[in-house]
């Protein structure tokens, strides 16, 4: 039987007790919903909700956020027209949040993150495009971008790899596109791209890079696959070392798998699927980077995003259809999930990010 939603309020808040401020994106409110992670416990106690600016229309299907570098800044940006972004400065003694400043972006993005050298990189899912937006001094996006980029259809994910090397996803075009960055006018922007062909039907939708070895990990949302990618030292080349399925031998149809994310310490790897309301365990191998399934677990319904705290022990997932997080234990040694505590959020829960204090 699932754990009841609870809601712990936050009295005597102590900017020196162990954590992490955690923000859940729930675009059907246009709503950051702000916790504190007790990583003595696991349990997250509510320190209020910030508000999305931008446009009075529903967000539909997500609401996309990332952090700057410095994890200072937290951006959020609505998939309804003008298609805003705000920045909010993240308080670092009580978590709350301060709209900074917005802006248009130039399409409906599902993805947003920014490069180490201060770009706003976005992927638009419905318009099938890239954009590239500066940031200023304050950390608001800048308008128009420096550029945007037609992609095969459906964009889903863009970041920036350890090498500098920035990759983006297309569903339905089964590809991995990759651009080195480039001056352009009076700033960066991308070159390239270096496309990877992907096996036909995948439908490639979000990445993660392992921590210590040259190797990107892609959670494939149509066929429910992860596929292990050896990063080349020629920048943008890919060489494919493992495809592995998550979803149980006998199904068939659009496996709507989601988020995937590498423990800190680079020994597991973890993959949402919306379609089994399961999350997997894979263990590393450390040599090669290459994976084993070592466990499934139960997830909220449709979990679509989740972040892993610093330290690695504890997986906060949300689920879009439930209004809830969870809050599940990481197992040191074997990764194993056990689910420890379940909260109320607002509707269409989407996106987690875990900010360490300070």
């Amino acid at each position: 039987m699932p754990m009841p939603a609870t809601a712990v309020s936050e009295p005597g808040f102590r900017r020196d007790s162990p954590g992490c401020f955690v923000y859940v994106s729930c675009a059907g409110t246009k709503e950051i919903h702000i916790f504190r992670l007790n990583e003595a416990d696991g349990r997250l106690h509510v320190l209020g909700a910030a508000a999305v600016p931008g446009t009075s229309e529903p967000s539909p299907a997500s609401m996309p956020m990332a952090l700057s570098p410095d994890r200072r800044i937290l951006y959020a940006a609505l998939r309804s027209a003008p298609f805003p972004v705000s920045a909010f400065v993240i308080d670092q003694v009580d978590g709350g949040l301060s709209c900074r400043g917005t802006a248009p972006l130039p399409a409906a993005m599902a993805y947003l993150s920014v490069s180490r050298d201060g770009l706003l990189l976005g992927a638009s899912y419905t318009e099938g495009k890239i954009s590239v937006n500066r940031i200023d001094i304050d950390g608001v996006p800048q308008s128009p971008p420096v550029q945007t980029i037609d992609t095969p259809p459906k964009a889903h994910c863009i970041v920036e790899g350890q090498n500098g090397v920035c990759y983006a996803t297309t569903v339905s075009g089964n590809a991995i596109l990759a651009w080195r960055k480039s001056v352009r006018g009076q700033g960066l922007g991308l070159s390239g791209p270096v496309s990877t062909a992907c096996r036909s039907g995948s439908g490639p939708r979000h990445l993660a890079f392992h921590p210590r070895l040259p190797v990107m990990y892609c959670i494939n949302e149509l066929a429910g696959s992860l596929t292990v990618f050896a990063i080349e030292e020629s920048p943008g080349e890919l060489v494919e070392l493992q495809s592995i399925s998550l979803m149980p031998p006998d199904f068939q149809g659009n496996a709507l798998a989601a988020d995937v994310h590498v423990r800190p310490d680079g020994c597991f790897v973890y993959a949402s699927v919306r379609s089994t309301n399961l999350i997997a365990a894979l263990r590393v191998d450390m040599a090669s980077g290459r994976v084993e399934c070592v466990g499934y677990y139960g997830a909220d319904p449709s979990p679509r995003g989740f972040a892993i705290d610093p330290s690695g022990q504890f997986l906060v997932c949300a689920g879009q259809r439930s209004a809830t997080v969870v809050v599940y234990d990481i197992d040191a040694s074997s990764g194993a999930l056990a689910q420890l505590h379940r909260y109320s959020v607002g509707s269409n829960a989407n996106w987690v990010e875990i900010v360490p204090f300070g």
